[in-house]
């Protein structure tokens, strides 16, 4: 598997997006059918139940009319206890958004089954996760090859600094499940990880909410009332654009800067659990297993996410930027 894509011609990137949504997996659904070719979302227990994020993937899909199946995956991480962010996502996950009829229904409860099917059917697939890593661990568990057979796997996790927003050394995606981020980050392959000192760059403002309100597409109102949320209870303010990073670290893989680095999960600590170990030591005896983002284009990459909140479907030059 290769995490850094190779030089050739242009063209979207072919994704399916494993997410727990969740106010940022929303945008980063919009930002990923705008910029590549989504091809698929799978869903996961985190943020909130996965009768939660199911439902809520199926109405954003429906809301920007994206003929993308949606399918069912892990209820619980594999050791931990559940646990949730409610109080960021709300009860839901839309916040103290509204949520319209549902006329949608997912397309299987076999999540970890369609990741494998798609890695079989395709040779160029990129999987970019932005929710705990349970589903990936699963697949993993059930075909050893699955990541092997992957173009690329994007991670939205960790914090290369130790600080966390969950516990103190702890991002919310790895500490909800780190015995599944451990299969992952010690399965040979070289995934990206995009942690919170990165994402935290890319910051929407109430600026950016009055931008996307004026654009008054029902994609831009949706993303301005969810994060009319995240926002208001914020102690700054600002809502970090945590998951569509993840997108947009495979679609303009150029704004971003990515160093390999030695990933170790914590599993047993009393107070640091879940947190990214993350071997900074120039002459470390630990091969690099992962390429950790440290540096973003900020302001290219909030202008790209509120562009494809406006209007998933526009293409043009940006949507198909790839550069190695």
């Amino acid at each position: 598997m290769n995490s850094r894509p190779a030089a050739g011609p242009e063209s979207r990137r072919r994704i399916v997006l494993d997410c727990d949504p969740g106010v940022d997996d929303t945008l980063a659904i919009l930002t990923a059918a705008r910029y590549a070719d989504l091809i698929g979302i799978t869903t996961v227990n985190g943020n909130v139940t996965v009768d939660h994020t199911t439902r809520n993937a199926l109405v954003v899909t429906q809301i920007a009319q994206l003929d993308v199946p949606v399918h069912r995956g892990a209820d619980r991480p594999l050791v931990a206890p559940v646990h949730g962010a409610t109080r960021v996502h709300g009860v839901t996950g839309f916040g103290t958004v509204t949520q319209p009829e549902l006329r949608r229904g997912e397309t299987s409860d076999d999540a970890v089954g369609y990741l494998l099917d798609m890695s079989r059917t395709y040779d160029d697939l990129d999987v970019v996760a932005v929710g705990p890593l349970t589903n990936i661990a699963l697949a993993l568990r059930r075909d050893p090859g699955f990541l092997a057979r992957l173009r690329s796997l994007t991670i939205m996790g960790g914090a290369a600094s130790g600080l966390g927003n969950v516990t103190a050394t702890a991002e919310f995606n790895i500490w909800t499940d780190p015995e599944a981020a451990a299969i992952v980050f010690d399965s040979g392959i070289t995934p990206a990880l995009i942690p919170l000192n990165l994402t935290h760059q890319v910051m929407a403002t109430t600026a950016t909410i009055d931008r996307l309100r004026a654009f008054a597409t029902p994609t831009a109102l949706l993303a301005a009332d969810l994060l009319g949320h995240t926002t208001a209870i914020a102690v700054d303010g600002n809502s970090a654009l945590h998951d569509p990073c993840a997108v947009l670290a495979v679609t303009h893989y150029e704004l971003f800067g990515l160093r390999p680095r030695h990933v170790e999960i914590e599993l047993t600590g009393t107070h640091t659990r879940g947190m990214t170990v993350i071997d900074e030591r120039r002459n470390s005896p630990s091969s690099p297993n992962a390429l950790v983002g440290y540096d973003v284009d900020d302001a290219t990459a909030l202008e790209l996410i509120v562009d494809a909140c406006r209007d998933p479907f526009r293409s043009g030059t940006d949507a198909t930027k790839n550069v190695p």
